[in-house]
């Protein structure tokens, strides 16, 4: 029996899980290794799985998802706990030359989720758009930049390096921001007029049913958060086989159309990405979780 703890977006957490699941039924009868999938709810009042597995010492074989949740392991965890196998899923060269590999192994990306600022085209001239994440903190936005609910994992980022990339600006500027329940309701409410801009996962920011919003791409790249796969040092060798079908070009292909940034060599990225030359903010996995350390206190 081994365990899969996935915590990924919403609006690819199922169809994930289905094609999982089905990989899993054939990988069970080459094996004879039963594999269960459990997945993170995406409610504000669930206790975080992952937390629950860190405190009973049961982790799961394979914890696929947001990285956030390895932020707050104490000094020592990760190495004591989890496998450490640099290279055995490489990454893209338009991420690895960015600094997206994990040089110590234990956490493998196998895609990369950009968060979009998308604006209504008839609220803002071209000389009023946001050219910079800096920009965005400027007084003339005070209540106009929508984001979903603060427990959501796009808030959740998007403020927390906005309060450390830019700590002198940000704390007179939490003004600027609304948070409004779900992703779709942020992008209803500026594709209709009520916003000036929104901030999404770049998924969703791509949906304008009056056809009223653009993708603002900012030129400091788009924050993002990878969704990782982690090996806990009691997985069986064979469970390496999941972590290859995640990089398969089944599951990848899925991914990039989504706009989202597949980490396997070889896939074509959205054209969106690729005429953005594919620009993340990204200083790499320390400055990453050292930021979102304690994050839900840090906005």
């Amino acid at each position: 029996m081994a365990k899969i703890l996935l915590h990924c977006p919403l609006n690819i957490s199922r169809s994930l899980v289905q094609m999982m699941e089905e990989f899993c039924r054939e990988f069970n009868e080459k094996h004879n290794i039963e594999v269960t999938i459990e997945t993170q709810p995406h409610r504000p009042s669930e206790t975080s799985l992952f937390e629950a597995c860190v405190e009973k010492n049961e982790l799961p074989d394979i914890t696929v998802g947001h990285v956030d949740d390895f932020a707050d392991l104490p000094p020592g965890f990760l190495a004591e706990h989890f496998k450490s196998i640099p290279g055995r899923f490489p990454i893209r060269k338009e991420l690895a030359d960015k600094g997206w590999t994990d040089n110590d192994g234990y956490f493998h990306p196998f895609v990369v989720i950009p968060f979009a600022i998308f604006y209504n085209k008839n609220l803002l001239g071209k000389e009023d758009i946001p050219q910079v994440w800096q920009d965005l903190l400027d007084d003339r936005w005070e209540g106009k930049i929508l984001m979903p609910d603060a427990f959501r994992i796009v808030s959740l980022v998007v403020k927390t390096f906005m309060k450390t990339d830019f700590p002198k600006k940000f704390d007179g500027a939490k003004k600027n921001f609304v948070h409004q329940a779900s992703p779709m309701e942020v992008i209803t409410a500026v594709d209709e007029g009520r916003y000036p801009i929104g901030i999404t996962n770049i998924a969703f920011a791509r949906i304008s049913k009056q056809k009223n919003t653009r993708i603002i791409w900012p030129k400091d790249g788009l924050f993002c958060m990878p969704q990782v796969m982690v090996y806990s040092r009691n997985a069986a060798d064979q469970l390496f086989e999941i972590g290859d079908f995640l990089m398969s070009d089944k599951i990848q292909n899925y991914l990039a159309l989504q706009s989202f940034v597949p980490a396997a060599k070889d896939i074509p990225m959205h054209q969106l990405v690729t005429d953005n030359q594919c620009n993340l903010r990204w200083k790499g996995w320390n400055y990453f979780l050292q930021a979102l350390k304690g994050r839900r206190l840090a906005v």
